[in-house]
């Protein structure tokens, strides 16, 4: 095969051999850095189907250092910013300002999003059947009245789309589902909705799932969210139960 001339000598190799090297990287960052060496290797990333990635975890120290296990990476996070939760290869980060970004720390790739302490109240009700309310013993009353946003604790984050962020906050026992597009000033949360304590969130499908902890076993709940074009900011439309938990134990007939 002619070699173009000013090419480098590793894009000629054949995309069935990158496709193997691709696979047998043991590492998240090795796979991101492959694609970005020439054209020819990230169209063979492109065509692998990755293996089921590996649970277990990235360590975030104290002093902002990220280990990974078991092969020992590190890298450090930039000096005056705070790890707050993680998606995927997503770091939710803080800056000693209160600014907040995504980071990937494979890529650098980064996408600004709303401080902590910025929301706007949408008032459109949510729609949420009887037997999903939150009890009446339970209530702990709206995002809207909580006055201790400076202690804001990030419970779940999932980045949805390249355009839409959910995350769970709390300010102790207050909890709720704040959305927002990166870029925006503000996270968005229901101004009428009773606070929710929910964990193990995903996204699927255009919805989010996650457990309700005002039940006792946790419920799983579905939660619509409307975000399209037309609307000036994602929210929550309904919230819905889908499996009502057992108790794991029951009393002797």
């Amino acid at each position: 095969m002619a070699q173009v001339q000013g090419s480098p000598p590793w894009s000629d190799l054949p995309p069935e051999l990158l496709g193997l090297v691709f696979l047998c990287l043991p590492t998240r960052a090795d796979r991101a850095f492959f694609p970005v060496v020439c054209c020819t290797w990230c169209s063979a990333a492109r065509q692998c189907r990755l293996p089921t990635p590996s649970p277990v975890p990235w360590l975030v120290l104290p002093g902002g250092n990220v280990i990974s296990f078991p092969h020992g990476e590190t890298f450090q996070l930039p000096e005056g910013v705070r790890c707050h939760n993680s998606c995927g290869e997503w770091l939710l980060l803080s800056r000693d300002d209160g600014s907040c970004f995504l980071m990937n720390p494979f890529t650098k790739a980064t996408m600004p999003l709303p401080s902590l302490s910025s929301y706007s109240f949408y008032e459109e009700p949510v729609e949420v059947p009887e037997d999903c309310m939150v009890p009446d013993h339970e209530m702990q009353g709206t995002w809207m009245y909580n006055k201790d946003i400076e202690e804001v604790s990030v419970l779940a984050l999932v980045v949805c789309s390249t355009r839409l962020i959910a995350a769970i906050v709390a300010v102790g026992a207050l909890g709720t589902i704040a959305l927002c597009r990166p870029g925006a000033a503000a996270w968005s949360v229901s101004a009428h909705e009773e606070c929710r304590w929910l964990s193990h969130t995903v996204f699927f499908q255009g919805k989010l799932y996650a457990f309700d902890n005002n039940t006792d076993p946790e419920d799983l709940i579905a939660i619509d969210i409307v975000d399209d074009d037309d609307c000036h900011e994602p929210r929550v439309s309904r919230i819905e139960r889908l499996i009502e938990a057992l108790l794991q134990s029951r009393a002797p007939a």
